[in-house]
């Protein structure tokens, strides 16, 4: 029962900041960057309601753009990366051999430093931040997860009898692929999509925390806790309404992940 409730409760929480990230630009009750300095630092009030930050800018709409640079990040990212790591997965998996022994060297590298310290390290040789920068670090690492479950799942479903009588009556690799192997990778592939998605929102808000993500002008999520922490004690709610936000959406992403995973278990 619980299960269910908090699957649901993921839903919600997505679908609406889905829906915050698309119609930012008509929602947001001001321009992102629009200064005021006379109002710097005011909290919460019935025009503000979520106060204003450092430089007068309205943080409920810098909040809602937020939203938009997040998900498309995640989304992006995580088309990229599965995309990328199932084809990977797919030929070292079925073909084994030579293939299988350098992807296992390669991913043994990529797996023996945490993700998040390699993408630091690899913004940090970035010339200037960007968005696109972001997308290309954070795939550059994220792609190795899916190929190792795409490679795992493989291994097992080429010894089922489906794909041995494929094989012995000289079906092509490629319909191999298409017709037997994908259909039954889609499950563990969206699961990890899912808990992806979480995965990369926070990788993203803690390199633009660090000033290595997105650029300053742009609203992120992770800038404005970076920005908040200088002005803690005298303005709170700097931080408060971002963390809030981020804790939000992967929130709702692992629910929704724990919701998918028991569901296609028990089919």
């Amino acid at each position: 029962m619980m299960r269910g409730w908090t699957t649901k409760i993921g839903i919600v929480l997505i679908v609406g900041m889905a829906i915050v990230a698309i119609t930012a630009p008509w929602i947001a009750p001001y321009n992102p960057n629009t200064y005021n300095l006379e109002e710097k630092f005011d909290g919460p009030t019935r025009a503000h309601p979520f106060g204003q930050d450092a430089n007068g800018r309205d943080e409920l709409s810098r909040v809602i753009y937020g939203a938009r640079v997040s998900m498309g990040i995640g989304v992006v990212v995580v088309m990229i990366t599965s995309i990328i790591g199932t084809f990977i997965g797919l030929i070292v998996g079925y073909y084994g051999g030579r293939y299988d022994e350098w992807f296992t060297f390669v991913s043994n590298i990529f797996m023996a430093f945490p993700g998040i310290l390699l993408a630091i390290a690899m913004a940090a040789f970035q010339r200037r931040p960007s968005i696109f920068n972001v997308v290309i670090i954070l795939s550059a690492v994220g792609w190795v997860g899916y190929a190792r479950l795409v490679r795992g799942q493989v291994l097992s479903l080429r010894e089922r009898e489906f794909v041995q009588a494929a094989r012995s009556v000289g079906v092509p690799p490629l319909r191999v692929f298409v017709r037997h192997l994908l259909p039954n990778l889609v499950g563990p592939l969206v699961i990890n999509a899912t808990f992806g998605m979480a995965g990369v929102i926070l990788a993203e808000s803690t390199l633009s925390f660090l000033g290595l993500g997105v650029p300053v002008t742009t609203p992120s999520w992770g800038a404005m806790l970076d920005t908040g922490t200088q002005f803690i004690l005298i303005a709170p709610h700097l931080s408060i309404f971002p963390g809030i936000a981020i804790m939000l959406v992967v929130l709702g992403f692992n629910f929704l992940g724990d919701g998918l995973r028991d569901r296609l278990s028990e089919r």
